[in-house]
């Protein structure tokens, strides 16, 4: 009788386990799904002045930079961010972008700090047109943050993807990236000001 209820109880605990995972599955596969269309972006703009790459991605955000140079998108490439940027420089620099092409930033530790040591260089070489070069999870807070820091340049930006996260542990990685970005948003908004909305006119002129 006893061996009967421990049988039982472990059965339940088992289907209540198996629930739990289950939920969390489904909810994982929602997620996967909606971020994109919350956070991807492509922005986009005609004649940029300069491409960014931006650090915390060295696989992928150069590449399609150095992509960008070579189809004569822009004549510079602007590299912001420290830990990477020889990295991004010297995939820029084998996908054909010249040195003397290149502007690195390399104090800059987040998004915001990106675009705020970022500014006086862009300012410095008369760029009024940039496009920003990151990963699809980061292309909202991206662009909204430099159009909100740097509100006198017309911003856009596009994405780039590793291959990897096209396998199954790749996605999940790419998901985890996406929810700690959901939480990095309203953090922004809260703490320094950058709402989540892209503007979508070009800044007056003068301004």
């Amino acid at each position: 009788m006893k061996s009967s209820r421990n049988l039982l109880i472990f059965c339940l605990l088992g289907l209540f386990v198996a629930g739990i995972v289950g939920l969390a599955s489904l909810g994982s596969l929602w997620f996967s799904k909606k971020w994109r269309s919350i956070l991807v972006i492509e922005s986009p703009i005609h004649h940029p002045d300069a491409i960014i790459v931006l650090g915390g991605e060295s696989e992928a955000r150069p590449v399609a930079a150095a992509r960008l140079y070579s189809q004569g998108v822009a004549p510079r490439v602007f590299v912001v961010g420290t830990g990477d940027y020889e990295s991004n420089c010297r995939l820029l620099r084998q996908g054909g972008v010249p040195d003397d092409c290149i502007t690195i930033e390399k104090k800059s530790t987040s998004t915001l700090e990106n675009a705020d040591f970022a500014k006086p260089l862009l300012e410095a070489a008369g760029v009024r047109r940039v496009l920003l070069v990151t990963s699809s999870f980061h292309a909202r807070r991206a662009l909204t943050t430099f159009q909100q820091r740097i509100p006198s340049m017309e911003i856009g930006v596009t994405t780039s993807r590793i291959a990897w996260w096209d396998t199954a542990p790749g996605r999940h990685q790419e998901d985890e990236w996406a929810w700690i970005e959901m939480w990095k948003i309203p953090a922004y908004w809260i703490f320094h000001g950058i709402t989540p909305w892209v503007r979508t006119e070009a800044p007056a002129r003068g301004s």
